[in-house]
């Protein structure tokens, strides 16, 4: 067959079988987008695992269904009833009173009127959710449940708590919920007799509890605000009366006028003071002068004190001296006249003595008055400077317990206010809660108890077969996620970003090796022939089942042979991850397809640890690529020829060596591969699996290019990867990627792999 008539016959199978089947991508198919793979690739997993997602499902469905079915058998028809207590005032006779004493305080602004309205719609004085669980708790549903138990044994506590609901009547306003002084009090049983008893009992215990409690809490209030009036009473009393003493002493009524009025009299204390210092200086100095010319008997200053009354007497004095002149010229010093005129000058003399020493006297008295009252002045003028110095700190001491008065007053009048509050609320405890629904159960318009318990079973086997489908195709795709192998070609072509070069169908054919590989090489012979003999139209007839597993190997060779358009390959290998993969088959068949096109090949067995290509063709593997590289035997000598294939030569692995690596990389092999590639114009490798093993790395390093074999519903795919990125650090050209093992749609559910 030419290579006209290949392509011819290629691109007819291809048609007929390729689209058909959805198998057989290859690497020249254009690129579709992501949104396009990904819901591709969940029908794809929506196929394969249906059966785990019906199962899981129904099974599911089935359990979830059986109880629901079980729950609603053994579920109970509940009656309901309740009642409905005003828990505050609806009045604002707790805001009134207070409004009332801060108006009997001067204290209540205009405003705070217009406030009370809305104040008593928008504010509560009562914690409704803390109200709701203390009625709920079992301290407090003791005394009642202990009376319930004396008729109805069987209720306890947790029968009491999960049947009775308490809860705030709350209602829309402006899109906001508000609440009311209303609660809704409700027990739930299946006896309405039991459901009467029980709410009359609770409406009466709550009603009592309550008004208890609010006594209860209004007395220790009273009692505890009676502890702290007294000592706020004392210490205001006590700030009164300093600020009083204060007022007295500094007279505080009008503090700037008090100030002026210190200093007013402080200039004049100083100015009668220097007036009296004057003074005193005066009369010191007079004084002296005085008392120093009566000492040396000139006592005519006595004139300059009172001249109207010593005139007369200095004027006798004068007089007598002017005798005693007169007198001295006319008679002796001891006579009788001159004796009596000095009598009479002594006599004036002592008397005017005794005189200045009266007046210096007056004059010492005087000066001593005028010390005591400059003392006097002086002490005033200190007294006075020192509550002027201390006018500052006196106001400022004013000012702080007029502060602290304030102070003290706040809390006291609070107090107060709280005291009077208390007590007004004391007598109101008998209207703190108010029933305006009793307690009836809740009935249809026939008067008939309506049962409050209903069984959605539809609506709940309905969620169930929902989520029972959502955990099937969880399931499913978490089976999914655990199987990382590959199931389809475009799977295998999107984790290696390498080309398929050919998509192998699986077959019936290959159930028995060994007997249908003659029949494979005359099938190959007959479709070269250019004869139309009857036989080779009943050989092609009888082999037509077996035509898409063919043709994919020419697919395979077509795609080879056209990566390299300069320089045409000549050596590759074919590779796989694990065992079992297929690579041999793909090698065997892709040898065999070189050869029907008329090339040259020789098909090599590397894999000298456990050789698979005698068997497959009924070779000796007596003699082989092993012998040839330890001994003298020459490579023609153990290359074997088919005896209906003149195209097609085997090289078998030969004798197990003990090191195949060393053989592999010896000179030796060098040798031999080129001189293969000189004679042969196809020369193909089948080496061992990649995984664990070097022979096949060291080979593909020293071929043209690597063929890896995928086997569908095998292969890992992290060791895909792993063998991927080896060949890559090797150096190896990478072909792409055969899929190997894909079912066709009727054939989809067996998986079985070739050999």
């Amino acid at each position: 067959m030419d290579k006209q008539q290949f392509s011819t016959l290629k691109d007819a199978l291809n048609n007929q079988y390729l689209s058909a089947s959805s198998s057989n991508h290859t690497a020249n198919n254009a690129e579709v987008d992501d949104q396009v793979l990904d819901m591709n690739w969940l029908l794809a997993v929506f196929k394969r695992r249906i059966l785990v997602m019906v199962i899981v499902a129904i099974s599911i469905a089935t359990l979830s269904g059986s109880l629901i079915l079980l729950a609603a058998k053994k579920s109970i028809t509940e009656y309901e009833g309740k009642f409905k207590v005003l828990a505050e005032p609806i009045t604002a006779d707790d805001r009134l009173a207070r409004l009332f004493i801060q108006a009997q305080n001067n204290s209540l602004a205009v405003t705070d009127l217009s406030k009370i309205k809305s104040s008593v719609e928008e504010s509560s004085s009562l914690d409704y959710q803390t109200l709701v669980r203390v009625l709920k708790s079992p301290e407090v549903l003791k005394p009642l449940l202990d009376k319930l138990q004396k008729k109805y044994p069987q209720i306890d506590y947790t029968v009491l708590n999960r049947q009775l609901t308490i809860e705030r009547v709350t209602f829309l306003r402006d899109g906001k919920q508000g609440g009311t002084k209303l609660l809704d009090i409700s027990y739930r049983d299946r006896n309405p007799s039991r459901i009467k008893y029980i709410l009359e009992e609770i409406a009466k215990y709550y009603i009592e509890y309550m008004r208890q409690e609010r006594l209860k809490v209004t007395q220790q209030g009273i009692e505890f605000i009676d502890k702290q009036i007294p000592p706020l009473q004392q210490k205001v009393d006590s700030l009164q009366k300093e600020l009083q003493i204060l007022r007295t002493k500094y007279s505080f009524n009008q503090p700037e006028l008090r100030s002026r009025s210190l200093s007013d009299r402080l200039d004049t204390l100083t100015n009668s003071r220097l007036e009296v210092q004057a003074q005193l200086a005066e009369n010191i100095r007079q004084y002296e002068s005085y008392k120093e010319r009566s000492l040396r008997g000139d006592n005519r200053w006595i004139v300059d004190i009172s001249p109207k009354s010593y005139e007369s007497l200095m004027g006798k004095v004068n007089e007598v001296e002017s005798q005693l002149a007169l007198s001295s010229t006319q008679f002796y010093e001891n006579s009788l006249p001159i004796e009596s005129l000095r009598e009479k000058q002594q006599s004036l003399r002592d008397l005017m003595q005794r005189e200045a020493e009266a007046i210096l006297f007056q004059i010492k008295s005087k000066i001593e008055q005028l010390e005591a009252r400059e003392r006097v002045v002086a002490n005033s003028q200190s007294l006075l400077q020192e509550k002027i110095t201390q006018m500052p700190i006196a106001q400022r001491r004013y000012d702080e317990i007029q502060l602290e008065l304030e102070l003290a007053k706040d809390p006291l009048k609070l107090f107060i206010e709280k005291q009077k509050t208390l007590q007004l609320d004391a007598g109101q405890i008998d209207s703190s809660w108010e029933i305006i629904a009793k307690p009836e159960l809740v009935k249809d318009d026939k008067g008939v108890p309506l049962a409050v318990t209903q069984k959605p079973t539809r609506r709940n086997l309905a969620i169930a077969i929902v989520i029972s489908s959502l955990l099937g195709i969880a399931v499913g795709f978490l089976v999914e996620v655990l199987n990382t192998v590959f199931h389809t070609p475009e799977e295998i072509k999107s984790a290696t970003k390498y080309p398929i070069l050919a998509v192998i169908p699986l077959t019936k054919a290959l159930e028995n090796v060994s007997r249908r590989s003659i029949i494979f090489a005359n099938k190959l012979t007959s479709l070269n022939a250019t004869n139309n003999s009857e036989s080779s139209s009943k050989t092609m007839v009888s082999n037509q089942i077996d035509f898409p597993f063919l043709e994919a190997f020419r697919y395979l060779y077509t795609n080879i042979h056209l990566l390299n358009t300069g320089r045409a390959i000549t050596s590759l290998t074919i590779s796989s991850t694990t065992k079992g993969d297929g690579k041999s088959t793909v090698a065997i068949y892709l040898a065999q397809t070189a050869s029907a096109v008329g090339k040259r090949v020789l098909l090599v067995d590397a894999n000298m640890r456990l050789p698979q290509l005698h068997k497959h063709f009924g070779l000796s593997n007596s003699r082989g690529l092993s012998n040839a590289l330890t001994s003298d035997l020459s490579f023609n000598e153990a290359i074997q020829q088919l005896p209906n294939d003149d195209n097609l030569f085997i090289l078998t692995a030969g004798s197990s060596p003990a090191d195949p690596i060393k053989l592999l990389s010896s000179r030796k092999m060098h040798y031999l591969i080129d001189e293969f590639q000189a004679l042969f114009d196809l020369v193909i490798y089948d080496t061992p699996p990649l995984i664990g093993l070097a022979d096949g790395h060291l080979l593909a390093s020293q071929t043209d290019g690597t063929v890896l074999v995928v086997k569908i519903e095998k292969n890992d795919r992290g060791m895909v990867s792993n063998a991927l990125d080896e060949l890559t650090l090797a150096g190896t050209r990478i072909f792409g990627v055969v899929a190997n093992g894909v079912a066709s749609s009727k054939d989809r559910k067996k998986r079985s792999g070739h050999s």
